[in-house]
């Protein structure tokens, strides 16, 4: 039998994608937990007890792993352990344990498909010798599901992240080029109407055009900036040609349906079609220097010019248009690409998507062209299309589509498991989302991250406003604690701004705010002591703790593990350095490591830091590195 660590090195390869590794967490401990209870169910209590307790020791003793896998294997193993007693003693019969083993096995098999990675089985069936390392296979099955988890390219906590997905990219090539001078002498000849704007939809030009248009849609740098976003093997990203179409901006707009563009928007409704994604890519097709394409969340915007293509969620991505105050050399001509993108597993499940935006698309389109030089009954049709397209922006901007479909998603399921279920559920998604963005800092879609968290914050301390007046008992100490806690954390934030507040500098999204006033100058930490202060004030009232007494123990739990993780991983441990002994300071050792204080410190002016590679600021190594600024 190979060693365990080089079976690992190969496992790992077909087990790199976190949803393949945690379908494994889940199949896995099922297809041992079922054979157990099997061994139970035909050769008694006793035949299990023996395995199990064999299992454990041969993995303590055979497998040459870090002290830490052996201790999460061993406690694994108990509790797959007890899960069978469970099932036996709950009745399970045979055919309905060798049913579940078998569907967990598929299940397993399933993930592989579903993620597009090959099964480490079957890369050794071939061989002569595969009866032993499968065998070898089972052997480590466990322990090498779990050593998985410590070398997949993304976290778990990937899942619940904002990230940003405007994709970009560029065609340079002549063969790119021709077509899009193509597409440009297309327009020429046509020389629509320049107060206002002009489309021609994909399905209508004529062949010559339409290859150009079909080259392009298939262009490298196009499929090179999907692919380097979703993994070909694992996603599909097909065109959709039903929406495309060349179109020609316009700078007059009216109260008209182009005022949409200019306006904060998304493009369609589809935002809570889950795990999928219809791009709308807008290439330029000739020089621009006038009109911009602007992301709100994401934070970018700036001129698509000579074969600048850019790609944004259709259903989500809020954006719009400015111009420059300069003119430019010939009107504005773009091409709207679309692609429909979803998990190859999905199926006709993505493909839903795809027909459902088309739909959309058709009729919005029909609307829009009805819109333009509005008369009669379509004057106010202009007006709605406006207003609406106000509504969903607003909603998309302060709340998201997605977070309010969750929330009721999981009242409605609230109301048939438990009558706190979606108290609980609700009231700690935030520092979910705090750990998580804190641990992976890489394309963060900043603004929606925000969005987020304020949106689950404000909900958490609704329930416990709402707790809080429920169960009121008059309590003068319990007030006072609640006002002047978060009174103060109140005015930590303001005095750090919205986008400090929420790991702006972290991300590298903006500059320290060196804080040095109030409260900072008369309370340390005063965001986190306000919190916990508040926080502790709500527990204090004796009818919300005999109501509900684990609810804010378990926001200062929240509390302080995200605490916990910003100084275990320091972002800003560089700033240990011993000064030089050529000059040591007076009063100072030679050697005395300087260092910031915590993330929760007063604010001192300090150089600007650097951006790394991962977007992550620094200081300056030249400089004394000063406090920096709070968090939450």
């Amino acid at each position: 039998m190979r060693a365990f660590g080089d079976v690992a090195r190969e496992f790992r390869s077909y087990h790199d994608n976190s949803f393949n590794v945690a379908a494994h967490l889940v199949t896995t401990p099922v297809c041992l937990a079922t054979a157990l209870a099997i061994v139970e169910t035909t050769y008694g209590t006793s035949s299990a007890r023996v395995a199990t307790w064999t299992y454990a020791l041969a993995t303590v003793v055979f497998v040459d792993c870090g002290v830490g896998l052996k201790a999460w294997t061993t406690a694994w193993i108990w509790a797959i352990a007890y899960a069978a007693r469970t099932a036996v003693e709950t009745g399970a019969t045979t055919v309905g344990l060798v049913g579940t083993f078998v569907a967990a096995y598929v299940g397993q098999e399933l993930a592989h498909h579903a993620t597009g990675q090959k099964t480490y089985q079957g890369s050794y069936m071939g061989q002569s010798n595969w009866i032993g390392l499968l065998l070898e296979h089972t052997f480590y099955l466990l322990p090498l599901c779990l050593d998985a988890v410590f070398h997949m390219r993304e976290s778990f906590l990937t899942w619940i992240v904002a990230h940003n997905y405007v994709v970009r990219g560029k065609l340079t090539s002549s063969k790119d080029r021709a077509a899009m001078k193509t597409i440009e002498d297309f327009v020429t000849k046509e020389d629509p109407d320049r107060s206002c704007t002009a489309h021609w939809w994909h399905t209508r030009l004529a062949d010559k055009e339409k290859k150009a248009f079909t080259h392009i849609v298939h262009s490298e740098p196009v499929e090179k900036m999907f692919a380097e976003r979703f993994r070909p093997d694992a996603w599909v990203v097909r065109p959709v040609y039903g929406m495309n179409e060349i179109y020609v901006a316009s700078s007059h707009h009216n109260n008209n349906s182009d005022t949409v563009f200019y306006m904060e928007h998304i493009d369609g409704p589809w935002a809570v079609y889950p795990f999928c994604f219809l791009y709308r890519c807008m290439l330029a097709v000739n020089e621009n220097v006038k009109v911009q394409t602007i992301f709100s969340h994401e934070g970018s915007g700036g001129c698509l010019s000579n074969g600048d293509v850019v790609g944004f969620d259709f259903h989500r991505e809020i954006h719009y248009i400015a111009d420059k105050p300069v003119t430019n050399p010939d009107r504005r001509i773009t091409m709207k690409l679309h692609y429909c993108v979803y998990p190859k597993c999905f199926g006709p499940f993505g493909e839903g998507l795809l027909h459902l935006s088309v739909m959309y698309n058709t009729l919005a389109r029909k609307l829009f062209l009805n819109t333009i030089h509005p008369t009669g009954i379509w004057r106010f049709m202009a007006f709605m299309v406006l207003f609406v397209t106000r509504g969903a922006f607003l909603v998309s901007k302060y709340a998201g589509m997605n977070n309010i479909a969750s929330v009721l998603a999981l009242y409605a399921v609230g109301k048939y498991i438990h009558p706190f279920f979606f108290f609980a559920m609700t009231s700690y998604t935030h520092y979910c989302m705090y750990i998580a963005t804190y641990h992976v800092r890489d394309r963060i879609n900043f603004g929606m991250f925000k969005r987020n968290v304020v949106f689950w914050k404000t909900l958490a301390l609704t329930h416990l406003a709402v707790a809080y007046v429920k169960n009121f008992q008059f309590d003068p100490i319990s007030i006072i604690m609640i006002v002047c806690g978060y009174g103060l954390s109140t005015s930590a934030a303001v005095a750090l701004g919205m986008d400090q507040t929420y790991f702006g500098v972290e991300l590298g999204e903006v500059k320290p705010n060196f804080v040095s006033g109030f409260p900072y100058n008369v309370v340390p930490h005063p965001m986190i002591v306000g919190s916990m202060l508040g926080l502790l004030g709500i527990h204090k009232m004796d009818g919300l703790r005999e109501a509900l007494p684990y609810a804010v123990p378990m926001h200062c739990f929240m509390y302080l593990l995200h605490m916990i993780q910003e100084q275990v991983n320091d972002i800003y441990s560089d700033s240990w350095r011993p000064q030089s002994s050529s000059a040591p300071s007076k009063g100072r050792s030679a050697r005395t490591p300087v260092r910031k204080s915590s993330s929760k410190s007063p604010r001192v002016r300090s150089a600007t830091p650097k951006k790394t590679s991962s977007r992550t600021p620094k200081k300056s190594p030249s400089r004394t590195p000063k406090r920096r600024p709070s968090k939450r």
